[in-house]
C-alpha cells in the first residue's frame, strides 16, 4: 500500500489479518472504537498476542477502547478483556456516552496513521486509509472528543480477592 491510499477490504479473514499487521506495527497509541469489542474480528490469539507485544514494547504504549454496552459485556469471555486487566496502566475501556449511540461504524486508528474503517460495525467490508489522509484525522479526532466524555467500564476491571 502506498502513502496516502487506501485499501478495500471485504472478507474476515482479510479484516483479521490488516488489523493484526496494524497492531503489529504500533509504536504508541491504539485506539479501537467499537460496540462490543468486535469479537469475530479481535477474539483472536494472534491479535491478542499482537496487543501484548505492543504493550510491553513500551512504559509509552496507550491501548484505548470505546464500547457501547459494558452490560452487554458481561458473562462474554474475550481475549481483550483478559488483557486489559493483567496491564490496567497501559489498556483502558471506557463505555461511550448515549449522545454517540447513533453512531454505526467502527474503526481501528493506530499512532494517528492508520486506520481500518467500518462504515457498518455489522458487516466486515471495511476500508484501510494511510497516512496522509483526512479521514484517519477526522475520526482520530471524534476518538478523542468521546473518549473525554466517556465514563470507564467498571465491570471489566480484574477482581483482587
Amino acid at each position: 500500500m502506498t502513502e496516502n491510499s487506501k485499501q478495500a477490504i471485504s472478507s474476515l479473514q482479510q479484516l483479521r489479518q490488516e488489523a493484526y499487521d496494524i497492531f503489529h506495527d504500533a509504536d504508541r497509541v491504539i485506539q479501537l472504537y467499537t460496540h462490543n469489542l468486535d469479537p469475530r474480528v479481535l477474539n483472536n490469539r494472534e491479535i491478542e498476542k499482537a496487543l501484548i507485544n505492543f504493550v510491553k514494547k513500551s512504559r509509552a504504549s496507550k491501548l484505548q477502547i470505546l464500547i457501547y454496552d459494558e452490560e452487554l459485556m458481561r458473562g462474554i469471555d474475550h481475549r481483550l478483556v483478559s488483557v486489559a486487566q493483567k496491564f490496567t496502566s497501559t489498556i483502558q475501556i471506557k463505555v461511550v456516552p448515549r449522545d454517540y449511540h447513533e453512531n454505526p461504524f467502527g474503526f481501528y486508528v493506530v499512532d494517528s496513521r492508520t486506520m481500518i474503517y467500518r462504515s457498518n460495525v455489522e458487516r466486515y467490508e471495511a476500508e484501510k486509509f494511510k497516512m496522509p489522509d483526512f479521514f484517519i484525522k477526522d475520526k482520530t479526532k471524534l476518538f478523542e472528543t468521546i473518549w473525554q466524555a466517556s465514563a470507564p467500564a467498571s465491570f471489566l476491571r480484574a477482581l483482587h480477592i
